[in-house]
């Protein structure tokens, strides 16, 4: 009798344990006190340390102003299956009051053409005695690369509505590409030139390619450009009459000289 009170005590212990677990992971990523921005899985080639491209995470985190002691992690598996932790750096403050950091996961080495790479991962947020998860709503975030097709999304935004996507110059043009995390009724990119004052616009069209699972829009902008010409920028797009703008977080996007 007294074993099968013991043990009774026990489960009940054990699932009170359970529930206090469940119910703290719960609130922990629901909170608005720690947000990813955006990630963007990469493929460099590091001079010096490889004769083949590496593959990295890099992205934004958002977090609410609670405190000086404030320390954030990014939470991820790395090459050999092992979660682990990186401390992201802090930027700047936003203009919403939320501080901004930054991070970039370690370096994955090339593993042959037909082994792609993947990175799943969560943010934690640690202040005042206490921690914050953005774990994607319990279900992490991941990026990845492959060169042989399947599901491997390079981009996720969360706290982030649009984002520039990076840009080259042919023959006389810049071509660029702007993702948004929405539908959108158009997009603009404002312009102007270096050592100019007067900012121009051009409108961008939506790209034939969409993603696979429809999240987000593909857009592009043309913008005729001197070889030598330098400008600085901001993507914006309109929905339902309201404007949202990407301004690099104050300190907009910036096209140099070749």
């Amino acid at each position: 009798m007294k074993k099968t009170v013991k043990l009774l005590m026990s489960i009940s212990l054990c699932m009170c344990m359970m529930m206090t677990l469940f119910s703290f992971n719960i609130n922990a990523a629901d909170n608005d006190n720690v947000k990813l921005y955006y990630a963007n899985a990469q493929s460099k080639y590091y001079p010096g340390e490889s004769s083949y491209n590496q593959y990295t995470t890099v992205g934004k985190i958002a977090v609410k102003d609670l405190g000086d002691d404030a320390k954030v992690f990014v939470h991820f598996v790395d090459c050999i299956g092992e979660w682990r932790d990186i401390p992201a750096t802090y930027l700047k403050k936003s203009s919403d009051g939320y501080k901004i950091y930054t991070f970039e996961t370690d370096r994955n080495p090339w593993r042959g053409y037909y082994n792609p790479y993947e990175c799943t991962f969560a943010i934690r947020y640690e202040v005042n005695g206490q921690i914050y998860w953005d774990n994607n709503n319990g279900k992490n975030y991941f990026v990845g690369l492959s060169n042989v097709g399947g599901n491997y999304p390079r981009l996720v935004l969360s706290k982030s509505k649009l984002l520039f996507d990076g840009d080259q110059y042919y023959d006389g043009y810049v071509t660029g590409r702007i993702v948004v995390n929405d539908t959108a009724d158009n997009v603009t990119v404002r312009y102007k030139i270096k050592g100019t004052d007067t900012y121009k616009e051009v409108k961008g069209y939506k790209n034939s390619y969409q993603n696979p699972d429809n999240s987000y829009e593909y857009w592009s902008f043309k913008i005729q450009k001197d070889l030598f010409e330098e400008y600085d920028f901001t993507i914006e797009y309109e929905k339902d009459g309201h404007t949202y703008v990407d301004d690099n977080f104050g300190d907009h996007y910036y096209h140099n000289k070749y």
